[in-house]
């Protein structure tokens, strides 16, 4: 495993949001279903690979989002949250990174370091010009990275950036730096397993279940992979004082797959201008998959934080 995450504290900010048990909920009743109307297609990048989207069109759309998945998963875990912002008048489109899900490309690897954002640039252009408008732009975990790092360096423009459990710092032992050193060398593109622990992912079992049972998720990872990630951390973090657009931050406390600190950091740097984090402080990496009175808090914050952003 290249990379493993430590529970933190919470920040100081007047608008920093925790949640220390799971008493609090929304009064949504129940988890959104998954759309009926979702349809899927290719796009094709620049080095001809084929990366797989969903979408969800909404047919009196108040504006669009797009979503960015995280390592060795793919967009189809991301119906139900799907639902949520097509509820709130979104129009919504994920794609598989490439070496993942559907899309073309060799597991857990990419063939130079700017794909993940080549790739994201070309789906998100081309959402923005099917949907006539500027999306949202969403991403949990390597998603939330590759989001943040495309929308502080103004890759191309959004209307509001959307993180969850971000990955804008990890952890590494002294043994993993070194083998990552040793692998950039000798074969950067090849993919190892992680050993994530697949069982902190969320406390729903059924969800845990789910994950391990699902053919379209791996557990690899190449060092070109985590050297992007390395190097964007650090962009994102320079980046952050000059980031002006509306910022959602939602993190979780105890999560074993990033450092939460990462996102505190970013947070801080951001300017006051229009920026909200939340922290739910018992729960694990996958806040919108999580049992469900930890999952509505995340859900009800999202959805005040679109109400007040849609109007």
């Amino acid at each position: 495993m290249f990379f493993a995450g430590l529970s933190m504290g919470v920040g100081m900010y007047d608008t920093v949001f925790a949640y220390t048990s799971p008493g609090r909920a929304h009064p949504q009743p129940c988890f959104l279903m998954p759309l009926d109307n979702e349809t899927t297609g290719f796009l094709q990048a620049s080095d001809g690979t084929a990366l797989f989207y969903r979408e969800w069109r909404h047919h009196q759309p108040g504006g669009a989002i797009v979503l960015v998945h995280g390592l060795g998963e793919h967009g189809g875990r991301y119906a139900e949250l799907a639902g949520l912002f097509h509820d709130a008048g979104l129009s919504v489109r994920i794609h598989d990174h490439r070496g993942h899900g559907q899309s073309g490309g060799v597991r857990g690897s990419l063939r130079s370091d700017a794909d993940f954002l080549t790739d994201l640039k070309l789906v998100f252009d081309d959402f923005a010009q099917q949907c006539d408008a500027t999306p949202f732009l969403f991403g949990h975990s390597l998603g939330g990275l590759v989001a943040a790092r495309f929308a502080t360096g103004g890759l191309s423009k959004v209307r509001g950036l959307l993180l969850s459990s971000p990955a804008l710092a990890i952890r590494m032992t002294g043994f993993q730096k070194v083998l990552l050193a040793l692998t950039t060398r000798i074969a950067p593109g090849l993919a190892v397993p992680t050993s994530l622990p697949a069982q902190l992912v969320s406390h729903d079992v059924e969800v845990v279940q789910a994950y391990r049972r699902d053919a379209l998720n791996h557990g690899k990872v190449a060092a070109r992979v985590v050297n992007f990630m390395l190097a964007a951390q650090v962009q994102v973090q320079r980046d952050a004082a000059t980031f002006t657009l509306p910022l959602l931050l939602q993190i979780a406390g105890d999560d074993a797959f990033v450092d939460p600190q990462g996102s505190r950091s970013f947070f801080a740097a951001v300017p006051q201008v229009d920026k909200k984090l939340y922290c739910y402080d018992d729960a694990y990496h996958e806040i919108f998959n999580e049992s469900k009175e930890r999952r509505l808090r995340a859900q009800g914050d999202l959805r005040s934080w679109l109400a007040s952003h849609l109007t």
